[in-house]
């Protein structure tokens, strides 16, 4: 039987760990997918926001959009869109468009999303994923992913960039 060199045994490692980053966090644009969802109703969920409220996807159904971001602390590309994400919040109204950041729960703790959000508030609403059921439940394979809904409830984008005119696609 062969056995790998250490050498070899590290550069397997490596590049491993190297694969496995580019396949969970994503750059912006690093996967083409389409920019025009395929129209189907999104599932409901049922999440906690840091301060424990329930926030349900329905409660907003026939009122208003929605955009889901989600997203995790230890991803630099969450981190890099998340100034767009705001700015997004601020330029629109809240009774245009709900913003919803579902942390995704998987390598980040209900206690460090809570001590990130009070270190650098965001102005949208902020849940936690415990055990990642919303996450798989929107097949979302990669961190950022965002998912437009319109208000009644049917995707209208889903990919891995911020939609530059969130609005327009909604209009569509």
């Amino acid at each position: 039987m062969r056995y790998l060199d250490s050498k070899k045994c590290t550069a397997f490692l490596f590049f491993t760990v190297l694969l496995l980053t580019a396949l969970v966090c994503r750059p912006a644009g690093a996967v083409e997918e389409s920019k025009a969802a395929t129209a189907f109703a999104a599932p409901d969920f049922d999440l906690q926001d840091l301060q424990g409220s329930h926030v349900t996807l329905s409660q907003f159904k026939g009122q208003k959009p929605v955009l889901l971001y989600f997203w995790a602390t230890w991803c630099p590309h969450c981190m890099a869109v998340r100034p767009d994400v705001i700015k997004l919040r601020k330029t629109t109204s809240n009774d245009d468009v709900e913003i919803i950041a579902i942390n995704v729960g998987q390598g980040d703790s209900l206690a460090k999303v809570k001590r990130f959000e009070e270190a650098d508030p965001a102005p949208y609403t902020v849940l936690y994923d415990t055990g990642t059921k919303v996450t798989r439940s929107y097949q979302v394979e990669g961190v950022p992913h965002f998912i437009l809904l319109d208000k009644t409830g049917v995707v209208k984008y889903n990919g891995s960039e911020l939609p530059s005119n969130p609005m327009a696609l909604l209009k569509q």
